[in-house]
């Protein structure tokens, strides 16, 4: 195996690597998505990914995601809200503002 092959399945590998890495964030993303719709009497639609960027953060380098969370309160009226993650490290979580339901019927 001659120095070139070498380098392309190490890329191939890093490559593959990262694929794993992000799909262990985005899952990480999900469920901390659906147990804080729960925890915050809020149903889950969906969560999709908007922007990906490799960065450093607090001097670690990862991925830092972007993702668009949407959710109902009601029942009937869709909300979009943000969540940002660095890694597996929820850095924020945007909501807009939306009608609360009483539970008093």
């Amino acid at each position: 195996m001659d120095m070139y092959n070498l380098i392309i399945l190490l890329c191939i590998g890093a490559v593959a690597l990262q694929f794993w890495r992000l799909r262990g964030i985005s899952e990480h993303a999900i469920a901390f998505a659906q147990q804080y719709c729960k925890k915050e009497n809020l149903q889950f639609i969906s969560l999709a990914r908007l922007n990906t960027r490799l960065t450093v953060h607090r001097g670690k380098p990862d991925w830092l995601i972007q993702y668009q969370l949407e959710f109902s309160s009601d029942g009937e009226t869709q909300y979009t809200g943000l969540i940002k993650t660095h890694g597996k490290q929820i850095l924020s979580v945007d909501l807009p503002a939306f009608r609360m339901v009483s539970e008093d019927y």
